[in-house]
């Protein structure tokens, strides 16, 4: 009879194990498919931002256009970084300079796979308490490391925070103000140099 017992609770120890799995991974597929919908809704939208690295402060406006994303600092001074998946350009209005890079080899890389492409977000570590949702990544790139946290308020959900910490810097970003744009025109995410003569 007591082996019997046993046997039974085993049984229901299990089967709690089981459902406390089930429920925790229906959980996760939820906040995983929130945070990509509203990645997807950041598509003609805009929100401004404060970036504190160890010896700067500046700020600015981001802009989520259709597969592309734009960075115009205006303080301390004016630049603007435009991004694909693949590449990118920085340009520095006050020197009238433009740089072309590739994206696809940095941890902006991280960005788009977040912003735009669901399997890879769920292959993300995601933490959900008090009220907020993590996004946390490690990437190598050549020696390099990069600890990635991006943070966002739940209920509503919003982006708010980016956090990039490697062995020679520190940024972060705090988002406010967040807006919903009409359809950017497409010139608005143009790579084109615009010193170009």
């Amino acid at each position: 009879m007591q082996a019997k017992d046993k046997f039974l609770e085993k049984i229901n120890l299990l089967i709690l194990f089981l459902i406390l799995c089930i429920s925790h991974t229906i959980y996760a597929d939820d906040i995983y498919k929130k945070v990509f919908n509203y990645n997807n809704s950041l598509t003609n939208s805009s929100a401004n931002f404060l970036q504190k690295s160890i010896n700067q402060l500046q700020e600015g406006t981001i802009y989520f256009g259709d597969q592309r994303i734009k960075i115009s600092y205006t303080k301390p001074q004016k630049l603007t970084i435009i991004l694909s998946e693949k590449k990118g350009v920085y340009i520095n209005h006050e020197l009238k300079e433009s740089e072309f890079f590739l994206t696809k080899k940095s941890y902006i890389k991280f960005f788009f796979d977040v912003f735009y492409n669901q399997n890879r977000l769920k292959n993300t570590s995601i933490k959900h308490l008090n009220n907020q949702i993590e996004i946390i990544e490690r990437i190598q790139l050549d020696k390099a490391f990069f600890d990635i946290k991006l943070t966002y308020e739940d209920d509503p959900i919003k982006l708010r925070r980016l956090k990039i910490i490697s062995d020679n810097d520190r940024i972060q970003m705090g988002f406010f103000d967040h807006k919903k744009e009409t359809v950017f025109d497409k010139k608005f995410f143009s790579m084109i140099d615009p010193y170009l003569n």
